[in-house]
């Protein structure tokens, strides 16, 4: 009697390996790392991370020249008709900056070495900037276009317009660890903040977008070390409801209810500094020391 036939099964072809991540459609290579020398010194970092608000005209970009070393990234392009307040000199900026893309790719250029300032005017139009490169950069789940930020879905396009600005948060640092003094300048603006002990109440803030679930605002504020509010030292709104001043301004470190402020550096004896003049840096020199 002739042994069983043994059928065999038929062999199931083995998948094929995963296609490597890709990145903006290109592939994204894992980069070898080279573990670091690691020990316990005292914590200190070189550069510092601020931001000067106020209204339009207040005097943020003078402030701002009055750094060191400033190196501009020009948004507005309001700098470009004006001089520095002491030489009489044009600003520095860098050139070819005409979208968003342009700022985080000289972020990631050697174009800021040998200089120790680097200023963004302003902040406040980069999140303009944003909106149109995640139109034209991140596409909707389905690989549609989406056509504004609503056009993502309920409250998605703001979570990416968050995400954008935690890109050019994270490539500022880059420069931070390296010693370079970031400063942001932003328009100002009356921010309605949620009180969860009663009634909502508005707050004079940077100009950013701010909503209860992905605040710019709130990411770019915490991310800052000092926050500075130029405005007039004698404002007043009589019963007729007409303001009225006088020309001098000041400088404020340390906010209140109404307004928002804040330094990790200069201690609460210093409320405010005067800004009497174009050439007044004494904000600067109490933030940096009097050799800045």
């Amino acid at each position: 009697m002739p042994p069983p036939t043994v059928t065999k099964k038929p062999s199931v072809p083995k998948p094929p390996p995963p296609k490597p991540p890709t990145v903006h459609g290109k592939t994204a290579h894992t980069v070898s790392r080279v573990p670091k020398d690691f020990s316990i010194v005292d914590w200190d970092r070189a550069g510092s991370k601020s931001m000067v608000y106020g209204v339009d005209g207040m005097g943020k970009t003078t402030l701002a020249m009055l750094l060191n070393d400033p190196v501009f990234i020009g948004v507005d392009n309001g700098g470009g008709i004006m001089r520095h307040p002491v030489t009489g000199k044009k600003l520095k900026a860098v050139n070819n900056i005409e979208d968003y893309q342009d700022i985080r790719d000289a972020l990631h250029s050697n174009v800021f070495d040998g200089h120790s300032d680097i200023v963004i005017d302003t902040i406040t139009d980069v999140a303009r900037w944003q909106v149109p490169w995640l139109l034209g950069n991140v596409k909707k789940e389905k690989g549609a276009i989406a056509v504004n930020l609503e056009d993502y879905g309920w409250h998605k396009g703001y979570r990416h317009w968050f995400e954008a600005m935690e890109l050019l948060l994270n490539d500022l640092n880059y420069w931070v660890h390296r010693g370079k003094n970031v400063v942001l300048l932003a328009q100002s603006t009356g921010t309605r903040m949620t009180n969860e002990q009663g009634e909502d109440y508005k707050k004079v803030t940077p100009d950013l977008y701010h909503d209860d679930k992905h605040s710019i605002l709130n990411l770019v504020m915490q991310w800052c070390d000092n926050i500075f509010r130029i405005n007039y030292t004698n404002l007043v709104v009589n019963k007729t409801k007409k303001v009225t001043s006088n020309d001098e301004r000041a400088v404020y470190i340390h906010g209140r209810a109404e307004f928002a402020a804040k330094s990790k550096t200069i201690g609460p004896e210093y409320p405010c500094v005067e800004f009497k003049d174009k050439t007044d840096d004494s904000i600067w020199r109490l933030l940096f020391g009097e050799d800045e």
